[in-house]
């Protein structure tokens, strides 16, 4: 499912056949949902809405989606939406269970979720997260700090442990 070359790495992550469980919670939800809004409002078009509203915030669990990490940056692209950034836009990153967050920020921030993007794994842990590594170390070396080269400074990182450790900026 993943194609690596030296400067390249892509994937589809569908988390729906990973977690199949969830998956039929997930369905068994907005059914009951639906359910219980048609039951006491007894008009379809708020049973649409709702459902709708849900399917919008769960969509991605249930669908495709395509990542691919290249030597110039990163595009995750879904059935309606495609993202597409340079590795110089981020300045730091963390690694989770379920993937990493690349951020445009040097450290924590309430903004990364919606400025940064999120990469997840799909069976390819050791080969994102050292792609990752190498491209921010890359971009370190290259003196490009993502803001015109204004600070020399190594970027900081956190590690894998639930965010607590730091990783050496090598």
């Amino acid at each position: 499912m993943a194609s690596l070359s030296r400067e390249n790495l892509s994937w589809t992550s569908w988390p729906m056949l990973r977690s199949p469980i969830r998956a039929v919670l997930a369905v068994a939800f907005v059914v009951l949902m639906a359910w219980t809004i048609q039951a006491l409002f007894r008009t379809t078009y708020f049973t649409v809405v709702a459902v709708l509203l849900v399917w919008g915030q769960v969509a991605g669990f249930f669908l495709p989606t395509r990542f691919s990490l290249t030597g110039d940056g990163v595009s995750v692209r879904g059935l309606v939406s495609r993202r597409e950034k340079d590795w110089s836009e981020f300045r730091s990153y963390y690694v989770d269970r379920g993937g990493v967050l690349l951020s445009p920020f040097m450290e924590r921030s309430r903004l990364e979720r919606f400025r940064g993007v999120s990469v997840q794994f799909h069976g390819n842990r050791d080969a994102v997260v050292a792609f990752v590594e190498r491209m921010m170390a890359r971009k370190d070396d290259t003196g490009d700090s993502g803001e015109g080269g204004e600070t020399d400074e190594p970027v900081e990182r956190l590690g894998d442990e639930r965010q607590g450790g730091r990783a050496s900026a090598a």
